[in-house]
């Protein structure tokens, strides 16, 4: 181990001015609405409830508390060696100084590509619950064109807001998420005191033992359980625009996870227990969903505020993923992983203007071709099944980089549990996941919803491989 490393690590900065994000002083309540709005508490019910209890019927709850108990570990190591390096790269710059800027480059892709999938996954999700409102506000039938209008309006907005730096980005999602906690939290009460009047509350959906499809069914629905948590991450890229991120940004990691993982738990379990287990897997095999009718059924033509509920987040998890994908991308660029043009900021807001060029112009001409393909709701379920993939090998690099990292430049700080233990579990913690959600099963689906998924991502993975490699040939990025 080379003394000079050590040092580096150890007076860790962060970049120039001529190279910086606009500084700000956004405090743990601003980066953890950050985070909370990419895993958007309304969308946890709204738009995977349906699709968990269609695979694995009436134990919702169960499957979020398994998704928080995989998610935590990583979020601990994730929150532990960002103290250490806070970076606007995140995983990327971690990996390159933990282990080498192969290594770094090629968890930069893996990181980019989830961003960038969640980019392409929220237009298609506004696209139809634009087409929801549409059809209960003027009574016809909506179709491929209405949720293309849709795709359209959600990209205007969250570029308007975007663009403009992440102060407005950290606002806009505080005020979010306290009004999709509020309205999903109202109708989770409505339901609990309806159901206790008819004696229909009991705790079977806490056990996982109790899924309709068995441990397939119950995989199945871990992957929309643990897609909720995805988010948790975009926190680490506002680091160089915190105020003291060494102390905001893990605790914001930490509280984000645990906070909505027991809110989800809590929530579905009411919702859960209004349909039939075998209905829920009815209505989406319509192209319905659930959560609507459960909303009509309890809540009358108040219901339509579910819908616009539903729209708002996918507006913040659409922005908070365009912040972090953008903000990795501009970091890729100025250490010369990305091209250059990536790692050049708007000379007023000091934001990475042309990395979210990128991103909105790949969303529009991806998301209606894929529209057109797959279908409008089964898009969501196939680029979801891509964001949760890449999520847990990201999650995995990163487990193994806080042990490589804290027992190679922080030896005298290493302990066999938080550095050792707590990483493993987190790895192990991806890998079934992986495995289980993303191997036969899948494969079994067919072209469309599961072996063309299956070969993207494996494409993905090998493909950023080699980029790193060729990169680190070429001496790029500088060690």
């Amino acid at each position: 181990m080379k003394s000079t490393e050590v040092l580096r690590l150890k007076e860790y900065a962060l970049p120039e001015p001529a190279q910086a994000l606009k500084a700000t002083s956004l405090g743990i309540a601003g980066v953890a609405a950050l985070g909370a709005v990419m895993m958007a508490p309304a969308l946890g019910i709204y738009a995977n409830l349906g699709l968990i209890c269609a695979s694995s019927g009436l134990v919702a709850p169960a499957v979020f508390l398994v998704a928080l108990l995989c998610t935590l570990p990583t979020a601990v190591s994730y929150a532990l060696i960002a103290r250490e390096i806070p970076s606007a790269g995140s995983a990327y710059t971690w990996l390159s100084d933990a282990v080498n800027p192969w290594v770094g480059t090629w968890m930069g892709v893996l990181l980019l590509a989830t961003y960038f999938f969640c980019v392409i996954l929220q237009p298609i999700l506004f696209g139809l619950f634009f087409s929801d409102l549409l059809s209960s506000l003027l009574h016809f039938q909506a179709g491929y064109g209405t949720w293309l209008i849709g795709v359209l309006v959600s990209t205007g907005i969250v570029a308007s807001l975007a663009y403009r730096g992440i102060e407005i980005a950290a606002k806009t999602s505080l005020v979010l998420t306290i009004f999709e906690a509020v309205v999903v939290l109202a109708l989770s009460v409505t339901i609990f005191f309806v159901l206790v009047g008819r004696g229909e509350i009991h705790f079977t959906p806490f056990n996982p033992l109790g899924s309709l499809g068995g441990l397939t069914g119950f995989s199945r629905a871990l992957v929309f359980g643990l897609l909720s948590f995805v988010g948790f991450g975009v926190i680490a890229t506002a680091a160089e625009e915190t105020h003291s991120p060494r102390e905001v940004i893990p605790r914001a990691m930490i509280l984000s996870c645990v906070i909505l993982g027991l809110f989800w738990a809590a929530t579905s379990w009411f919702f859960c227990l209004t349909l039939p287990a075998e209905a829920w897997g009815t209505y989406v095999a319509r192209g319905t969903n659930p959560i609507a009718v459960v909303a009509r059924t309890y809540w009358g033509p108040g219901s339509i505020l579910m819908i616009v509920t539903a729209i708002t987040a996918v507006l913040g998890v659409y922005l908070a993923s365009v912040v972090g994908y953008s903000r990795v991308a501009f970091a890729m660029g100025r250490d010369g992983a990305l091209p250059a043009f990536f790692g050049r900021l708007h000379p007023k807001y000091h934001t990475p203007w042309n990395a979210q060029h990128v991103a909105f112009v790949a969303a529009l001409l991806i998301v209606p071709a894929w529209g057109r393909w797959v279908g409008t709701y089964l898009s969501y379920d196939w680029w979801g099944s891509a964001v949760v993939f890449f999520s847990m090998v990201s999650n995995i690099l990163v487990s193994i980089g806080c042990t490589v990292f804290f027992y190679r430049f922080r030896r005298d700080r290493a302990n066999w549990f938080l550095h050792g233990l707590v990483p493993f579990l987190g790895i192990l913690a991806s890998l079934l996941p992986l495995y289980f959600a993303f191997g036969p099963e899948l494969w079994r689906l067919g072209w469309k919803q599961g072996q063309s998924v299956i070969l993207f991502c494996v494409l993905i993975v090998f493909s950023s491989a080699v980029y790193a490699a060729v990169l680190r040939k070429a001496g790029k990025p500088k060690s």
